[in-house]
């Protein structure tokens, strides 16, 4: 069976979690595409002591490239192991995470295998034809494209945070093969020495509920009242580009292509509304709810709720009535 290949980053914990995130991706459409989910891993022998956390999350298969060269990272030697190992095995599908390895992974393996690489997808599909889509905004984000590669592997990068991470199966089933090499390509460049730098988590890392607000709030007043909100909720700010731009909140809270891409349990929009720059990093949420004045607007379409009225009055209101069963709560818990 020809696989559905993701590549296995490691860190310093485990798996970066967008693995988890392609896993979920490789689960729903592997089958559909008659493709064995295969997880391809390369370290040193002590990447043998994780293997099995892949399975039990959706891999059938588990591929270590294992050699002691290979216990940090080097775009340079990874990207020749892998294309050994595409060329040999034929795999149909290959997918990255669009972190700043796999970006820097992807693109250098498509460059050897004379591949197309499609970067940053948001979605796939797989057509009629039975042949695997993937989507990505395009036209200065104006428009989704979906693109189907003439070449094979299918290769593609995928922004973290855009799809949930798969779930733990209760009785996985699946296989580890290591494959010891007994070489591996000589690096150009010879590293010296690693320093880590401390990673800056964005505040919507992660948010189970996200309060999001754009131009209709009018003024940056208004806009910061969304921080009362997210703090009732236990959640976090976000906003649409302009707003950032216009000076109301720093860009860590900007949620699209440029920004964060949020995938909450639950999405509040006030006065946002809806292009496609802001909807592609807010579309794996599991309940939108929008507050606009225009019914038309794209996101009032995309909500599970839209409330059409003024966001700059409805957001007090909102906050106040929060604070009211919040309070009435507690006071029935004393």
């Amino acid at each position: 069976m020809s696989g559905f290949w993701i590549y296995g980053q490691r860190e310093k914990q485990g798996f970066h979690p967008v693995v988890y995130e392609l896993l979920s991706v490789a689960r729903k459409f592997a089958p559909r595409l008659s493709l064995e989910v295969t997880v391809v891993v390369l370290g040193d022998e002590g990447v043998r002591e994780v293997a099995e956390e892949l399975i039990a999350y959706g891999a059938q298969r588990v591929l270590l490239l294992v050699h002691p060269e290979l216990a940090d990272f080097r775009d340079e030697v990874y990207a020749e192991v892998l294309a050994g190992e595409v060329r040999e095995r034929a795999p149909e599908v290959f997918l990255f995470g669009a972190t700043a390895e796999g970006q820097a992974l992807a693109p250098r393996l498509a460059g050897l295998l004379h591949l197309g690489l499609t970067a940053h997808c948001t979605a796939f599909e797989v057509d009629e034809e039975g042949r695997f889509v993937q989507v990505r905004p395009s036209f200065g984000e104006t428009v989704m494209a979906r693109i189907v590669s003439r070449t094979r592997p299918q290769m593609a990068t995928v922004r973290p945070g855009v799809f949930r991470k798969a779930e733990r199966i209760e009785t996985p089933e699946g296989v580890v093969e290591e494959v010891k090499l007994s070489g591996v390509p000589r690096a150009r460049v010879r590293r010296r020495k690693i320093k880590g730098l401390p990673r800056r988590e964005s505040p919507l890392s992660g948010a189970r509920v996200v309060v999001a607000g754009g131009r209709g709030l009018l003024t940056k007043e208004n806009f910061e009242k969304l921080f009362d909100l997210a703090e009732l909720l236990e959640g976090a700010v976000g906003a649409t580009r302009p707003v950032c731009h216009l000076g109301w909140v720093s860009e860590e809270h900007m949620i699209g292509v440029s920004g964060e891409t949020v995938a909450p349990k639950l999405y509040l929009g006030f006065g946002i509304s809806g292009a496609l720059q802001h909807t592609v990093g807010m579309e794996g949420s599991e309940v939108v709810v929008a507050v606009n004045l225009d019914p038309e607007a794209p996101l009032m379409k995309r909500a599970d709720i839209a409330v059409v009225g003024d966001a700059t009055r409805i957001l007090p209101l909102l906050i106040q009535r929060v604070r009211e069963v919040k309070g009435g709560f507690h006071g029935a818990q004393g």
